[in-house]
């Protein structure tokens, strides 16, 4: 079995890799907000058959992120079905890119031991869990290492200068994913090209006409599309999330400690128990200083550069993890690992694929479970509604998934609404005076008083369907549910 393995290190890895992270990767509901919110726009995708406009729902478009991400959420519910394993299935695959990218840098780094930084990757519990939740920075991670390697190719392998093109496409496709953070890396590869005198040959026309066709042709479509739009980009997404505290994201100058330590920490857990139990055993040659600086420059001008901006949340470092890996694998790889360490490591795996699997138990009918949710309130509904309206309240997008219902969050009165990215769709008032469509209204049982007043001053009449509540949970928990009289076919009254 050893030489089976030893001679097919890569297949063996990557078959580890996906049968990690594609196990129990559907066994979990939708989680509020971010799994709801991406999902939500992913679906309205293929509801709208638009491919360049993002919405939140029929009335509001949705711009807070580049479309990458929903575009190959939507492919795979295309390809898959409406389920969750479906939407989770693109962060998995880009999971498993990452660990055959670090296995490519580690034979240029590592030589001695390539496999080792991938399956240190495999087995980090932060990349690992991560890639069961929704979210782009998995999907950034893996791009911003794909290009990351490309440049690696260039400087250490063959110096194929073709290498500098796939590396602009790379991170093209990183722009696309979340913006201007995906050109963080770029900074690193930008200082170290010019400290070993080659900084010119990154300006590769071929490669920088294919970042901008890549990463910016879809801004240049939306931006012609939605007059206005480009003020939003640069003002609110870029100035303000760097700026700003306005997102409240941890931008206190204790943010990157409590924010990005922390998941730094858990993603080398593996890695630094290695490294603790060879410390004394272990004989390090002197390593290519010019490797060594290139792994920290990718690693600490992106950190430097997140901590200075005042948005900060744990997965904003995930892309670091690989370098930092890579690092202490340089050391490992001249470590005595033994026997003792593939039992350690394996034990790890199968713990981190346990509590992965006790995710669903542990999450079971979480108020921000929207699959439990769904199946709470779906007796209570005379029928399938069209639009599921918030008042006042958390809405929940997962439930476009369980319901293929347009999801809405309005507030009692009418506020201005901005390009994207609004608080609320618009007031009762607007909703009110709309007509058609099976309308379900949701609300904390505090507002109903509120609701039927406002309700009946528009000569309408709203029909109590139910009560939801969460056990053991205060009454602040409790939501109601009405729909308006006639909108479902005869509507049933609750007691």
């Amino acid at each position: 079995m050893r030489e089976f393995i030893r001679n097919h290190t890569l297949p063996c890895l990557m078959l580890l890799a996906l049968l990690m992270v594609l196990t129990f990767q559907g066994s979990r509901g939708l989680m509020e907000p971010d799994e709801g919110r991406y999902s939500n726009v992913a679906l309205q995708i293929l509801q709208h058959d638009d491919w360049i406009s993002l919405y939140r729902n029929q009335d509001s478009l949705h711009f807070t992120k580049p479309p990458l991400t929903y575009w190959l959420m939507a492919a795979s519910v295309s390809a898959f079905g409406h389920n969750e394993w479906a939407l989770r299935l693109p962060n998995a695959l880009a999971f498993v890119l990452t660990v055959l990218l670090v296995f490519q840098l580690g034979r240029l780094l590592t030589p001695k031991r390539p496999w080792l930084p991938a399956l240190l990757y495999i087995a980090s519990p932060a990349a690992f869990l991560a890639a069961n939740w929704i979210n782009t920075d998995t999907l950034l991670a893996a791009l911003t290492i794909l290009a990351m390697t490309c440049y690696a190719q260039f400087r250490f392998g063959n110096g194929n200068r073709y290498w500098l093109d796939a590396m602009w496409l790379a991170f093209g496709l990183a722009f696309l994913t979340k913006g201007p953070p995906g050109l963080l890396p770029l900074l690193a590869v930008t200082v170290f090209a010019i400290w070993h005198k080659h900084g010119l040959l990154l300006l590769r026309p071929v490669g920088l006409v294919a970042f901008a066709i890549v990463g910016l042709g879809w801004y240049a479509l939306v931006v012609q599309r939605h007059p206005g739009l480009l003020d939003y980009f640069l003002g609110h997404e870029l100035v303000a999330r760097v700026a700003s505290d306005k997102f409240l994201r941890h931008g206190q100058w204790y943010g990157p400690i409590s924010q990005y330590v922390p998941i730094l920490l858990l993603g080398i857990v593996p890695a630094l128990a290695a490294l603790f139990m060879t410390r004394r055993r272990t004989r390090v040659p002197d390593l290519p200083v010019e490797q060594t600086r290139f792994l920290w420059l990718w690693f600490g001008l992106p950190l430097l550069v997140l901590s200075l901006s005042q948005s900060r949340l744990p997965l904003y470092v995930l892309g670091l993890l690989a370098p930092l890996i890579l690092l202490i694998s340089r050391r490992l790889q001249y470590a005595p690992l033994g026997n003792r360490f593939g039992w350690a490591i394996s034990a790890f795996l199968i713990l981190i694929l346990a509590i992965k699997g006790a995710l669903p138990r542990y999450l079971d009918d979480h108020h921000k479970d929207s699959r439990a949710f769904a199946t709470d309130i779906r007796p209570m509904l005379p029928g399938k509604p069209d639009r599921i309206i918030f008042l006042k309240d958390m809405s929940r997008y997962g439930l476009n998934l369980y319901f293929d219902a347009d999801i809405k969050k309005i507030s009692f009165d009418e506020h201005p609404q901005p390009i994207s990215d609004s608080t609320y769709d618009h007031g009762l008032g607007t909703e009110l005076r709309k007509s058609g469509g099976r309308r379900i209204f949701i609300m904390k049982q505090g507002e109903e008083a509120r609701f039927l007043k406002r309700t009946a001053a528009y000569g309408k009449s709203a029909i109590r369907l139910g009560k939801w509540t969460v056990p053991g949970k205060p009454v602040s928990y409790t939501r109601v549910i009405y729909t308006l009289d006639g909108e479902f076919p005869a509507t049933p009254v609750a007691p």
